[in-house]
């Protein structure tokens, strides 16, 4: 005896393959194609995304974006970078979806929203960015220089976000006027911050293996170290450690028990953190100690150099 199978459908919907390139000066449409709802709705919503980017191109410079708004500011920077397309998406309010439907294995959607709608929400993106903008500049009158370096480092993303707005803004209206000054002052301010940090190390004589791989670390993060005080020291970092010996079985052991403790010039304390760290040797406690430094070197590249001093 033989069942019957019944057909499985795989054919799209017919909107769907009619209306690919909705072209409309109101409304911006797109398609979207998955295996939930939910899923081809978000394809939907790429599919705006990549219809604003083909406006603007599949890659721009920031030069050129950058340079649009601030050509009447002496502010200039080199950016060489560029923005990728795929990875640039923005999210939107306000987005219809018109039509739905299904088959055996996929579910479509059509999607629309309204070019003002897009315009007037970019135009609110860059206001905000400039606003959180003017408000760290401000902050910096009120903060330790330091911390408030540490906070503002993520700069560089805050400038891709902005830098996205207005290349699909320029696409959208060639004519507008973008009066942008908060973020380049901000990114400024950054530079002139850390150019100026200086941090002074003092450590137990024991502890200089340990210093030296503290300050190799700062030196990568950008920042200058000294051994010496000077008018320029901006901030200290105490190191003070305890070395506890003891045998178990054979093996020599060492745990190193140090203090990381960042203070401003004044003398305020900004952090505190304490790292224990370990060695074993079966040969004697200078091999043990030599292995506790190790482990210190290790646990702070493990956690991060500003994690380990509790910043």
């Amino acid at each position: 005896m033989v069942i019957p199978l019944g057909c499985q459908s795989t054919q799209p919907p017919q909107w769907y393959t009619d209306n690919n390139n909705v072209k409309n000066t109101k409304y911006i449409y797109a398609l979207g194609e998955g295996r939930s709802l939910s899923a081809a709705k978000i394809a939907a919503i790429s599919d705006i995304n990549s219809q604003l980017w083909t406006q603007v191109d599949s890659s721009f410079s920031m030069n050129d974006v950058y340079r649009k708004i601030n050509e009447n500011s002496a502010y200039h920077e080199s950016v060489n970078r560029k923005v990728n397309a795929k990875s640039a998406q923005v999210t939107f309010t306000g987005v219809e979806y018109v039509e739905s439907d299904k088959n055996d294995f996929s579910y479509y959607v059509k999607a629309r929203i309204e070019r003002e709608k897009v315009k007037s929400q970019l135009l609110l993106g860059v206001g905000e960015i400039e606003s959180v903008a003017k408000s760290k500049i401000e902050n910096l009158a009120h903060q330790d220089k330091l911390t408030w370096w540490l906070d503002n480092q993520g700069i560089e993303n805050k400038r891709k976000d902005l830098y996205v707005h207005l290349a699909i803004l320029a696409s959208l209206d060639n004519d507008y006027k973008y009066e942008i000054k908060y973020l380049p002052k901000l990114v400024d301010e950054i530079s002139e911050v850390k150019s100026g940090l200086l941090l002074l190390i003092r450590q137990d004589k024991k502890d200089r293996k340990s210093a030296n791989f503290v300050s190799e670390k700062l030196s990568g993060e950008g920042i200058a170290t000294t051994k010496k005080l000077s008018r320029r020291t901006t901030h200290v970092l105490d190191m003070e450690s305890e070395y506890r010996r003891g045998i178990v079985g054979d093996a020599y052991i060492t745990t190193k028990l140090t203090n990381l403790i960042v203070k401003d010039k004044s003398g305020k304390v900004l952090s505190r953190n304490e790292v224990i760290s370990t060695g074993n040797s079966l040969t004697n406690y200078y091999l043990s100690q030599e292995g506790a430094e190790r482990h210190f070197s290790e646990l702070l590249e493990e956690a991060g150099i500003w994690n380990a001093f509790g910043l």
